[in-house]
Parts: structure tokens; C-alpha cells; sequence
């Protein structure tokens, strides 16, 4: 009997939208819902496994790749008849390159996109990115060793987060006495003339008691000399406000906008935020933007 050994479980799960290599988060569609995505020892090899929720019995073919910016690897694919219930598919076996983010240290972030088809020729898709803590790397190196023989030196390697379906890179940082910050930016761009950019801030002084305080004192300073300001609240809770703000450029700011999700604590807050400065934000990355920040944490 063959051992599977299942190392990794699904993080989040992303429906691609038609903005090239920038993926709208989504659990499910109407056909398949994701389960589980990780690699597994199967036999002499590791492999990609997706383990998925089939809900219809008219599927055709399943192809997944992993996506890296403008880079597409096709890594699992199904042409059989695919029927209603449990699905497993696994890859061929892993060549070098394909697994040697396990032996770089820190967190990793990776991102699958799955094209499925039915007999009508009909497509959807599902975007599935998967993030690995370096303890779970650790464990994963150890089990490689033990079952492949396979040992490697580990490699240091600057840290990024695959938010969309692109690498997104720290391109500012700093700490003071009232928050910390760190801005990333996609791969390929400068901090200097960002265009897109993700922002996170611990806010250690804004508590749920002074959070009202802080959010007015946000908006005044949008709004002065800034008439084309627009300020919405999104929704909002005891535990997190969700806002966003545009306008058609002010204070020699080009047309820009933010939209923020901050979770609030008895004596702190974390504010997750994407910025975005060249002209009117389309509606598609919007949906994208607003997705990724429900889901962070």
C-alpha cells in the first residue's frame, strides 16, 4: 500500500478575474470547491496533491498550474472524466527546482491557479494560494531526508508574500513609538514609483476606546483642501472597520486610493491597506483588494 504523507493545508482559495497575473480570492464555484492543496511523500518522490469537492458530474478536465507573476508551470492535470464527490489529483514527481523552496528559510508563499472544463466546453477557475511557516519547512526537510535521501543546505532568500498571484516584496519598514509599518510592492516595481502598494501598520496606541477619535482625525486630514475627497465606511463592527477613500488627485497627489480593513484590541490595532496612485481604481483589482483583506489576520 502506498503512504501518503500530507504536509501542508489550504490557506486561502482565489477566482481569477481578467487582470493579467492579479486573482480575485474565492473558496468555491459551482462546480468544485478546494480542499486541501500540499506536497506528499508518495513512494520515491514528493508531489503536488489537490484534493477537492467535485459538485457537478459533467466535468472534462482539471489543469493546474503554479503561477509566479507572468510565469505559468503547469504541475497537475486530469483529462479523464471527472465525477461527482472526492477528487484527488496528484503531479508527476517534483523535479529539483520545483521544491527547492523548502530548503529556503523563512515563510513561503505560492500560488496555484486550476482551469476546469466541462462537456460543454464551459470554463471556470479556481486560484489557490498556499503559505508555509518555516517549522512546517522544517518538518518537510526532515521527512525528505528520512523517506528520499534527498538533504540540502538552506539558503536565505528576501521575504515576499504572494498575495495575487505576484510576489510582493518589502520595500519599506520602520518602527516608532506609535506603530510599526512595513509597505511591500510587486515584483518588479520600486518603492520610489509605486503605482500599487501594501501596507501594514500596528497602531500601538488606537484601542477600541480612542478608535472613533482616530478614524475623524483620518478623514479631516484627507479632507482639507481635497474637494473631490470621497470617504466611505465599508462596514463596521466592535472588533474592525472596514473604509475606503479616493479622490481626484489633491495636495499634489495624483488621483489615488485606499481602501483599509483595521482590527481592533482593548489598547492596539492592526490596519491592513492597499494603496493604489494611477488614476481611478478599475473594479476588478477593487474586488481583488477588498478580498485579500477580509482574509488576513
Amino acid at each position: 500500500m502506498k503512504q501518503k504523507l500530507l504536509l501542508s493545508t489550504l490557506t486561502l482559495l482565489f477566482f481569477s478575474t481578467n487582470v493579467f497575473a492579479q486573482l480575485k480570492p474565492e473558496l468555491e464555484n459551482e462546480w468544485i470547491q478546494s480542499k486541501s492543496l500540499g506536497p506528499i511523500i508518495e513512494g520515491t518522490s514528493i508531489r503536488w496533491n489537490f484534493f477537492a469537492d467535485v459538485k457537478v458530474d459533467n466535468l472534462e478536465s482539471i489543469h493546474g498550474y503554479e503561477v509566479k507573476g507572468s510565469q505559468k508551470t503547469k504541475q497537475i492535470s486530469e483529462t479523464s472524466k471527472i465525477t461527482k464527490g472526492n477528487l484527488s489529483l496528484s503531479s508527476q514527481p517534483l523535479t529539483e527546482k520545483d521544491y527547492l523552496w523548502i530548503y529556503e528559510l523563512g515563510n513561503t508563499s505560492l500560488f496555484f491557479t486550476f482551469e476546469i472544463t466541462n462537456n460543454k466546453a464551459e470554463k471556470k477557475v479556481l486560484n489557490v494560494p498556499i503559505n508555509f511557516s518555516e517549522k512546517t519547512k522544517e518538518t518537510l526537510r526532515l521527512v525528505m531526508e528520512k523517506n528520499l535521501n534527498i538533504k540540502k543546505e538552506t539558503t536565505k532568500v528576501p521575504f515576499y508574500r504572494n498575495l495575487d498571484g505576484r510576489r510582493w516584496y518589502v520595500g519599506n519598514s520602520g518602527e516608532n513609538e506609535e506603530q510599526v509599518l512595513i509597505e511591500m510592492i510587486p515584483d518588479g516595481t520600486k518603492i520610489e514609483t509605486w503605482t500599487e502598494i501594501y501596507r501594514l501598520n500596528l497602531l500601538k496606541t488606537i484601542g477600541s476606546d480612542n478608535r472613533a477619535t482616530f478614524m475623524n482625525a483620518v478623514k479631516e486630514g484627507l479632507s482639507e483642501n481635497c474637494s473631490s475627497l470621497k470617504f466611505n465606511i465599508i462596514s463596521e463592527s466592535s472588533k474592525e472597520i472596514f473604509y475606503e477613500w479616493s479622490h481626484d488627485g489633491c495636495n499634489g497627489w495624483p488621483a489615488s486610493t485606499e481602501i483599509s480593513r483595521m482590527v481592533t484590541g482593548p489598547s492596539h490595532s492592526t490596519m491592513f491597506t492597499f494603496a493604489y496612485k494611477d488614476g481611478k481604481l478599475p473594479k476588478d483589482l477593487r474586488e481583488i483588494y477588498l478580498t485579500i483583506l477580509e482574509k488576513e489576520k
